[in-house]
C-alpha cells in the first residue's frame, strides 16, 4: 500500500469516527434534530371547549439547559471512534516513516499547505470565533455574535477534553525514543511536551469548528448546512492529515479527536439552539386554542398579541 492509499484510508476512517457523532446528523438533517429535541405538539379533538394545545414535558423544561451533555448516541459514537483508532493503528509507523523522508520535507508546497491547515486547528478557530463575536457586536447582529460565542465555547470544550485525554494517555510523539508508547498519567507530568500525542488537539478543534459552523448554518437558513457541512468537515480532515505530514501525530491520534470535536460542537449547538426553538414552539402552543363547535366539528384558532395606543380596544 503506497502513501496515498494509506492517507485515503486514514481520512476515510477519521470521517467514519466523526460520522458516528450526532454532530453529523445535526448538520445533515436539522428537521429530524428539531423533532428529536423539541418534541411534538399534541391536540385531541375530543377535549372540551377552549382547551389549549398540549405540550410535551420536555418542551416545558428549562430551555436549552436541560439537554444532556452525553447521551447513548454519544457513547455509540465514542465506541466507533475507539474501533477506528484500533483499525488505523497499523498505519502509524509506515505513514510516520514515509513523511520523515527528505523528499517530503523539502516539498515547499506541501509544507506551506500543512502550515495553513494546521493554523485551522490551532489559533484559527479562536480567531474566527472572536472575529464573529466582534463583528456581531459592531454591526448589532446578535446572531453573528452568538455564532462567534458558540464557536469559542465548542473549541474550548474540545480542547479541555483532549487535554485530559493527553494527560491520561501520555503517548509519545513520533520520533521520541521511549520504552512505552503509552504511559498512564505521563502527560500530566512536568516536561510532558513529548508525551501529549493522543488525541490530536488540532484535529479536535478543527472538527469542533466544523460541527459548530454546520449547526449555525442549519439555524441561519434551512438547507445551507448541506453546503457548509461537507466543506467544513473536509477541511477538518485536512487539518488532521497536515499534522501527520508535520510528524507531530500518529495516524491513530486522529479518529478519537475527530469524534471529540464533533461531539463538542454538536453539544454546544444543541444546548444553545434547542432552547430558542422550544421558546418559539411554546409561544405557538400558548396562542393555540382547540374548541368544539356547535355542529360537532373541531375548531383550531390562534390568537395574536395586539397593543393599541391609548389603551383602547
Amino acid at each position: 500500500m503506497d502513501l496515498t492509499s494509506r492517507l485515503i484510508a486514514v481520512a476515510s476512517i477519521v470521517s467514519l469516527a466523526a460520522a458516528g457523532s450526532p454532530g453529523f446528523a445535526l448538520g445533515q438533517d436539522s428537521t429530524t434534530w428539531d423533532r428529536a429535541r423539541t418534541g411534538t405538539l399534541v391536540a385531541d379533538s375530543s377535549d372540551s371547549v377552549g382547551l389549549s394545545a398540549k405540550r410535551p414535558a420536555e418542551a416545558t423544561a428549562d430551555p436549552g439547559n436541560g439537554d444532556p451533555w452525553f447521551t447513548r448516541r454519544d457513547a455509540f459514537g465514542a465506541g466507533i471512534a475507539i474501533l477506528a483508532t484500533v483499525a488505523v493503528a497499523p498505519l502509524d509507523r509506515p505513514i510516520s516513516g514515509e513523511f520523515r523522508e527528505l523528499r517530503w520535507r523539502k516539498d515547499e508546497k506541501l509544507r506551506s499547505a500543512s502550515q495553513v491547515l494546521a493554523f485551522g486547528g490551532g489559533p484559527g478557530p479562536f480567531i474566527l470565533g472572536a472575529g464573529f463575536y466582534a463583528m456581531g457586536k459592531v454591526a448589532g447582529s446578535q446572531r453573528l455574535a452568538s455564532a462567534g460565542a458558540h464557536i469559542t465555547e465548542a473549541v474550548l470544550l474540545a480542547a479541555g477534553v483532549t487535554a485530559i485525554g493527553k494527560g491520561v494517555a501520555g503517548r509519545a510523539l513520533p520520533g521520541i525514543n521511549t520504552k512505552e508508547q503509552f504511559e498512564w498519567g505521563r502527560g500530566f507530568h512536568h516536561g510532558n511536551g513529548p508525551f501529549v500525542a493522543f488525541p490530536s488537539g488540532h484535529t479536535a478543534a478543527a472538527f469542533a469548528l466544523a460541527a459548530t459552523l454546520t449547526g449555525e448554518a442549519a439555524d441561519w437558513h434551512p438547507g445551507l448546512q448541506r453546503y457548509v457541512g461537507p466543506v467544513s468537515y473536509l477541511t477538518a480532515t485536512g487539518v488532521g492529515l497536515a499534522r501527520l505530514y508535520q510528524n507531530v501525530h500518529w495516524a491513530s491520534d486522529l479518529p478519537l479527536a475527530a469524534a471529540i470535536g464533533t461531539w463538542a460542537g454538536a453539544t454546544i449547538e444543541s444546548r444553545e439552539h434547542a432552547g430558542h426553538r422550544r421558546k418559539v414552539i411554546e409561544r405557538i402552543a400558548e396562542a393555540t386554542s382547540i374548541a368544539r363547535a356547535v355542529n360537532g366539528r373541531t375548531m383550531v384558532s390562534w390568537s395574536l398579541p395586539l397593543t393599541i395606543p391609548g389603551g383602547g380596544y
